[in-house]
């Protein structure tokens, strides 16, 4: 009987060890996506800025052009 209480607590902790690892890979893989998204809201932010300076740039050119400072 002790054998088989052992056994039990075995298969138990091993079922649990695969739940948790399988829950721990999804959080990973929801992770991943969310890192993913924030990088491409990054470079879409700076390719945006980047735009809004050459245009800042063009009309102070623009400016200089008609000697007002």
């Amino acid at each position: 009987m002790n054998d088989t209480l052992t056994i039990f607590e075995i298969l138990s902790l091993a079922g649990a060890l695969i739940g948790v690892y399988f829950k721990l890979s999804s959080e990973v893989q929801k992770l991943q996506g969310r890192v993913a998204l924030l990088e491409k809201s990054e470079s879409d932010t700076k390719q945006i800025l980047n735009e809004l300076l050459s245009k800042v740039n063009e009309i102070k050119l623009l400016l200089a052009s008609n000697q007002i400072k």
